[in-house]
């Protein structure tokens, strides 16, 4: 039997800071050669014209994680695993869907949160794209897309993330095009949670938390998805003014650095691998990655809307007391052994996260990070 003591051995301990790419930094645009002997941009592109035929969800309402999984392999430096794992994951997914009818640039409010309509959203971002640059894209619209933050369970987000650390990386039409069908993805399945931003509050997301009612058990339905099962806190009046609770003016990497690793923590001690705690936590990376492009008068309502979803996540799944529960976890988990174990284990959930929070270790030397990806390869 493995021991916590044991699997942290076996994991070994080295500084936090000796391994890791952040995506916002970018990798010169370069067909630069890795240790694995694949270029970075080959690696990706590859991978996208691999995806492309397919849609953003299959299996009715399952997400498609290869992009995203494809970038966050890229930053882990294992490029020459990208290919392998996308043509065994592609053989679960479904074709991309049929346009319905173009959405309109003066009407786009009225198609928001309808997914019959995702092949209309491709085609609307793709214009919004060729007309822009994707860093105004992105500043323009993920303002407009925060309250529905918690569209396919978190997955718009963090497919636009995914893509914007992409591009980062290298500008190509295959990169804006992914980011399109990220856009998409939040767009069509937008779905705002209770309680509309209107003014800022006094707590930091972590002591905030501590004011989040919990939805009562008798309330929380069973439905099988995080998208569906979030919408049992329609009607729940507590939560409401949640959205209120924290000081969402606060200066972006104070704001996001605590709300990150508080949900770290809180996934660390969980008493299992709760996918709705790991997707707060890639959520909210996938935020820190994009508040970069959104103007500083637009931020304050991103940080609440994400805290908002946050809150959501913990309000619907969490038991009492997990808030007093939290512990630092371990110091100087290898990210590199961390990276190896994640590959190995050819789960998408678990290739993600541990990206995420070795990037995330990058700038915030919190042991929660890599707790938080240190349990998932466990």
């Amino acid at each position: 039997m493995t021991t916590r003591r044991s699997f942290l051995s076996l994991l070994g301990m080295v500084p936090i800071g000796a391994f890791g790419l952040s995506c916002r930094v970018s990798d010169s645009g370069s067909d630069k050669e890795e240790a694995s002997g694949v270029p970075r941009s080959d690696a990706m592109d590859e991978a996208l014209e691999m995806l492309a035929p397919y849609g953003a969800s299959y299996r009715g309402g399952l997400s498609n994680h290869g992009p995203m999984t494809a970038e966050a392999l890229v930053s882990l430096g294992r490029e020459d695993a990208v290919a392998g794992w996308v043509a065994r994951y592609r053989k679960r997914l479904s074709a991309r869907p049929a346009q319905s009818q173009r959405v309109e640039a003066s009407q786009w409010r009225e198609a928001l949160g309808d997914n019959s309509r995702s092949r209309d959203w491709d085609e609307f971002f793709t214009n919004e794209l060729a007309e822009a640059t994707w860093q105004n894209v992105v500043g323009v619209w993920v303002p407009r897309l925060a309250p529905g933050i918690a569209a396919a369970g978190l997955h718009g987000v963090i497919r636009v993330g995914h893509a914007v650390c992409s591009l980062r990386a290298k500008d190509n039409e295959l990169r804006r095009d992914e980011l399109a069908r990220a856009l998409s993805y939040w767009a069509s399945d937008y779905l705002p949670l209770p309680g509309e931003y209107s003014r800022a509050g006094k707590l930091t997301p972590s002591l905030a938390l501590k004011e989040v009612e919990l939805l009562p058990s008798e309330q929380r339905s069973s439905r099988g998805l995080i998208t569906t099962e979030l919408k049992d806190l329609r009607g729940f009046e507590p939560f409401a003014e949640a959205i209120h609770l924290v000081d969402s003016t606060t200066e972006s990497s104070s704001f996001m650095d605590d709300l990150l690793v508080t949900f770290a923590g809180i996934f660390v001690n969980t008493n299992s691998n709760s996918f709705e705690f790991l997707h707060a936590v890639t959520g909210t990376a996938a935020i820190v990655e994009l508040l970069p492009h959104v103007k500083p008068e637009d931020r304050a309502a991103v940080h609440a809307y994400t805290w908002q979803v946050t809150a959501g996540v913990f309000a619907r799944y969490a038991r009492q007391n997990l808030v007093a529960e939290f512990e630092s976890g371990p110091n100087g988990v290898d990210p590199k052994r961390l990276a190896q174990l994640a590959v190995a284990s050819w789960d998408e959930h678990t290739i993600k996260l541990v990206a995420a929070c070795t990037r995330g270790a990058l700038t915030n030397s919190d042991p929660r990070l890599l707790a938080a990806a240190a349990k998932r390869v466990r």
